[in-house]
């Protein structure tokens, strides 16, 4: 039976530096260790630019979620059921919690320090803002769809007699 051993002391070692994989910066590795590393100003600029590039793809994301709220309040119908009143509720919950923790959400973009200029937010901000009410605007259309919105006088005065609705049917 033979035993496998292995003598390190014969294996040679180069004295030669492994080279840095593609894209390290050393610059990097200082900042973490604790050393302060003076980055150009240029790439300070491209943050800024990137900040506002990420507040404004943040700010189109309620677009996406547009046309699915859209096809769900149709696939549900005008119907009183439970389905249709949860998605309606939905249509209104989720944008109204979404414009009051606004400030939370872009709060990450905001640039902090005298030395970078500014990003302004404002725009992609009232986007945001914007595309919520139009989902809230989906809400509105839904409960008009289902006869939930008063929009006849008789609604609104108890005197004035109800408006008498005609349906045929074909059998």
């Amino acid at each position: 039976m033979s035993t496998w051993t292995i003598d390190y002391a014969s294996i040679k070692t180069s004295t030669k530096k492994p080279t840095n994989p593609v894209g390290f910066e050393q610059s990097a590795l200082q900042s973490r260790n604790g050393t302060k590393s003076a980055r150009p100003a240029a790439q300070d600029h491209n943050d800024v630019e990137l900040k506002i590039k990420r507040a404004w793809d943040v700010a189109m994301g309620p677009a996406k979620s547009i046309p699915m709220n859209a096809i769900m309040i149709y696939m549900s119908g005008n119907g009183v059921q439970i389905f249709s009143v949860m998605i309606t509720v939905m249509l209104f919950i989720q944008p109204i919690k979404a414009i009051m923790s606004m400030g939370q959400t872009f709060e990450r973009f905001e640039t902090k320090g005298s030395t970078q200029p500014g990003a302004n937010l404002l725009v992609s901000k009232l986007t945001f803002i914007g595309l919520h009410i139009l989902t809230i605007c989906l809400g509105i259309y839904k409960i008009n769809g289902m006869g939930l919105l008063p929009t006849t006088t008789s609604d609104w005065l108890a005197f004035l007699p109800h408006k008498q609705v005609l349906e045929y049917s074909s059998i």
